[in-house]
C-alpha cells in the first residue's frame, strides 16, 4: 500500500493501458479518479472493480480535446477529495495518415488531445496540488522518438508533450513534484484487437512478446511511488527491448 491515501487522476482510463494503471494504483492504496471521454460503461466497470476490491474510485467524464475541459477535469478531480497528488496523462489518440494529406482541422484535433490537453491539465495540477510528493506522469509513445510513416502529426504532439514534461520538471522540482514520461511500445489493448499486424512485432523485441497493460501500469506505479523520488524529467521506454535501428534489424535477421 505504498500509495495509501494519495489521490490519483488517470485520464483515458476506461479501458486498455489507462484502466490497467487505475487498477494498479488503486491496488497500491491510491484513491483513484477514472476518466473517459464517452465510454461511461467502461469507466463504471473499472470503478466498480476497484471498489469490489476494497478500493476507492470515482468517475469523471469529458472530452479533453474541447475547450478548457482538461482544466475543468483536474479541478473536478481536486474537489472530490480536496486534494490531488498524482496526475497520469494517458488519454491520447487520433487518426493517422500522411502529413501531406492532413487538413488544418485534423492537425488541430490531434494536437488538442495529445499536446494542448497535456499542457492544460498538468499546469492546472501544478496550480492546485499542495502535495510535496506530487507526481505528473505522461503516457507518450515510441513514435515520439522513432520515425514511422503515417504518424507524423501524432508523433510531433507526443514529442512536444515529452518536451513540456521535461521543462515542467525543472519548474516544479523545488516543490518536490516529479514529472516523467513513459513511452510504451506495441501493447495489447482493445484498440489493436483483431488486427494482424501486431503479430509481426514480437520477433523484433528482446523479450519476444507484445506488451500488456499491466507492464505499463507497473512502471507508472513505480514512478508514482516514493521509490522514484530521484527520477524527474525523464522518459522511460517501455517496449520490451524493441529493435529500432536498421543496423539492429539487419543483425537480428542474420
Amino acid at each position: 500500500m505504498r500509495l495509501a491515501n494519495r489521490i490519483a487522476l488517470i485520464t483515458g482510463s476506461s479501458s486498455g493501458i489507462g484502466a490497467g494503471i487505475a487498477q494498479r494504483l488503486a491496488a497500491d492504496g491510491a484513491k483513484v479518479i477514472v476518466h473517459a471521454r464517452n465510454n461511461l460503461a467502461g469507466a463504471e466497470a473499472v470503478t466498480q472493480g476497484i471498489r469490489d476490491g476494497g478500493g476507492t474510485a470515482h468517475v469523471l467524464m469529458g472530452d479533453l480535446a474541447q475547450g478548457d475541459t482538461a482544466v475543468q477535469l483536474v479541478q473536478q478531480a481536486h474537489v472530490i477529495h480536496g486534494a490531488l497528488d498524482i496526475l497520469v496523462l494517458n488519454a491520447g489518440g487520433g487518426r493517422g495518415g500522411k502529413a501531406v494529406d492532413a487538413t488544418g482541422d485534423a492537425i488541430d484535433a490531434v494536437l488538442a488531445l495529445n499536446l494542448r490537453a497535456t499542457i492544460l491539465a498538468a499546469s492546472e495540477f501544478a496550480r492546485l496540488t499542495q502535495s510535496d510528493q506530487g507526481r505528473v506522469i505522461f503516457i507518450s509513445s515510441g513514435m515520439a522518438t522513432h520515425p514511422a510513416p503515417g504518424v507524423a502529426i501524432a508523433a510531433a504532439a507526443k514529442a512536444g508533450s515529452e518536451a513540456f514534461i521535461r521543462c515542467l520538471a525543472q519548474e516544479l522540482g523545488a516543490r518536490g513534484i516529479t514529472c516523467n514520461s513513459v513511452a510504451p511500445g506495441c501493447t495489447r489493448t482493445e484498440m489493436i484487437a483483431g488486427q494482424s499486424w501486431p503479430d509481426q512485432v514480437p520477433p523484433w523485441t528482446a523479450l519476444g512478446r507484445l506488451g500488456e497493460p499491466r507492464d505499463i501500469a507497473d512502471i507508472v506505479a513505480f514512478l508514482a511511488s516514493d521509490d522514484a523520488r530521484w527520477l524527474t524529467g525523464v522518459t522511460l521506454p517501455a517496449n520490451g527491448g524493441l529493435i529500432t535501428t536498421a543496423a539492429n534489424i539487419l543483425a537480428r535477421a542474420t
